[in-house]
């Protein structure tokens, strides 16, 4: 009878920790929930990475926009935009949270809109190169100017951002490039005046 009490109790030890893990798991990230097809390229995780230069080269949303996009949107780092991590002075005029969770930023200046995107920290993985600039970018965005919802929300804050080339469909969108440009991910924020 004793042995029975306690191999009533270890199964039940058992359950409790096989509950307790089933609640505090997260999925892995995977292209059905961050993004699709590019996905690895959207949280700087696909296998061309270690070709990029984190450097941040400064340039202007003009310049950017300027640039000659590909055919098609590419799934891999191809062009010399891609490989590259730039720097923009840049207001942004307004954010919301796409379907990935990610944050979708609206970025004008000079008369140039284009837009930038701070990937959801549950669509990094643990091989996201630059996960932590990637992490403190998303944080210090919502500590400082709020939580993004689906709805657009207007802001009008300055910042230097920093991100990635990315190149996105040229489909109309808020704020989006005629080229397609993007800076996803966005690997940094310095606030100039605003949130």
């Amino acid at each position: 009878m004793k042995r029975l009490g306690v191999f009533a109790l270890l199964m039940l030890a058992a359950g409790a920790a096989a509950a307790a893990a089933a609640e505090n798991h997260v999925a892995a990230p995977s292209a059905a929930r961050c993004g699709g097809q590019t996905w690895r390229l959207k949280t700087f995780s696909d296998l061309q990475r270690t070709r990029v230069d984190v450097t941040a080269q400064s340039t202007t949303l003009g310049a950017i926009r300027e640039r000659r996009g590909p055919g098609r949107v590419p799934t891999r780092r191809t062009t010399r935009y891609q490989l590259h991590t730039w720097e923009v002075p840049a207001q942004i005029t307004a954010f919301r949270l796409d379907a990935t969770g990610s944050v979708r930023l609206v970025l004008y200046d000079d008369n140039a809109y284009i837009n930038a995107v701070i990937p959801a920290p549950a669509c990094l993985s643990p091989r996201t190169r630059q996960r932590a600039s990637i992490l403190a970018a998303w944080h210090l965005f919502v500590d400082k100017c709020g939580h993004a919802s689906s709805e657009w929300q207007s802001l009008g804050a300055i910042f230097f951002v920093r991100g990635l080339g990315f190149w996105g469909g040229k489909t109309p969108q808020r704020g989006g490039a005629p080229n397609g440009a993007e800076l996803h991910p966005v690997t940094g924020l310095r606030v100039v005046a605003g949130c």
